[in-house]
């Protein structure tokens, strides 16, 4: 028997066996291809040496925990622009925080990450950390035995870096851009909105800045519901149940935001809103950082009053100028 035969005679045989299989499944395993598939470029690239893999440690998974991830993924994507890397996170083993689920809401809004890895202990993370090293890393032993820095809070320099232009982006899910632009036609329609996250301490200021403008609607992100009295152009958003990525669009659309450093504040930052930040200092920093028309942050506001002149400075400065620069304000 011929060679050619004998191939046509095993290629009749897969197809045979393929198609029982299929008739017997009733459906074609897409995804079970796609795994194979990925599984197949995954290894060629890590053979390749393509692979980059950033390890972050938790030691304390506390509030500001989304916005020190955001910090760690916009430094990691400034020094590797353009290239997808894997991120791991090791967490407390004791980590209860109701934080975590907006962790990882987060990671998944940096298109650079290419998968994402989530531990609780450090066995684990050793254990996996040779199938996702690339072939050159697993040639140089000091990739593997060089520790892992914690992911606390950014200091000023990390605060100055982040407010510097030409940061990383994100990217949010369609749906969530598509809900935020719909809220803001219905409510605020063509006219200027601005974004507020205000902490409690600094909730007479959001009353304020919205009283001085009554051209403006703002739309109050803040978890604390709004008290009597509270300007007509406050939309408060509390019982709206938008999710963390909707919140972030929000942030996005608007033509301003005022309130806090977190995650949203990062957001504002990282998508070139005009922005007025607060807090989030953690002692020795200078009493404002002003990047001009971009952004101001007030590191430990303590004045409210006093704040809200310099906000609305700056909101009036914006709104009367044709080209939409806001302009330093004094």
């Amino acid at each position: 028997m011929s060679t050619q035969v004998k191939l046509t005679l095993l290629r009749w045989r897969l197809l045979n066996i393929a198609d029982r299989i299929l008739n017997r499944l009733q459906f074609f395993p897409l995804t079970l291809l796609f795994v194979v598939f990925s599984g197949v470029g995954r290894a060629i690239q890590l053979r390749l040496g393509h692979g980059l893999v950033r390890v972050e440690g938790v030691t304390n998974a506390g509030e500001s925990l989304p916005r020190n991830v955001m910090f760690w993924l916009g430094r990691t994507l400034a020094s590797h622009p353009g290239q997808q890397f894997d991120v791991c996170l090791r967490l407390p083993r004791e980590a209860t925080s109701h934080r975590l689920h907006d962790v990882f809401s987060v990671l998944l809004a940096f298109p650079g990450s290419h998968s994402i890895y989530l531990y609780w202990d450090s066995s684990s993370l050793a254990d996996d950390m040779p199938l996702l090293q690339t072939k050159l890393d697993l040639d140089d032993p000091a990739v593997l035995a060089s520790p892992y820095e914690d992911l606390g809070p950014p200091g000023i320099r990390e605060f100055e870096a982040f407010l510097r232009p030409g940061r990383a982006e994100i990217a949010l899910p369609v749906a969530a851009v598509r809900e935020a632009q719909t809220l803001l036609k219905r409510l605020a329609g063509g006219t200027y909105a601005v974004c507020l996250n205000v902490p409690a301490g600094l909730r007479p200021l959001a009353d304020t800045v919205a009283r001085s403008r009554p051209d403006a609607q703002f739309f109050d992100l803040s978890p604390a519901p709004q008290r009597t009295g509270t300007p007509e152009n406050i939309h408060s958003l509390l019982h709206f149940g938008l999710t963390l990525h909707e919140r972030m669009a929000l942030v996005q659309a608007v033509d301003a935001y005022v309130g806090s450093f977190d995650e949203l504040g990062c957001a504002a930052v990282m998508s070139a809103r005009k922005a007025v930040l607060f807090g989030g200092g953690i002692g020795g920093e200078p009493e404002r950082i002003d990047r001009g028309d971009a952004a101001v942050w007030y590191p430990s506001p303590e004045d409210p009053m006093a704040l809200a002149e310099a906000v609305v400075q700056r909101l009036s400065r914006r709104l009367a100028s044709d080209d939409k620069d806001w302009g330093n304000a004094q």
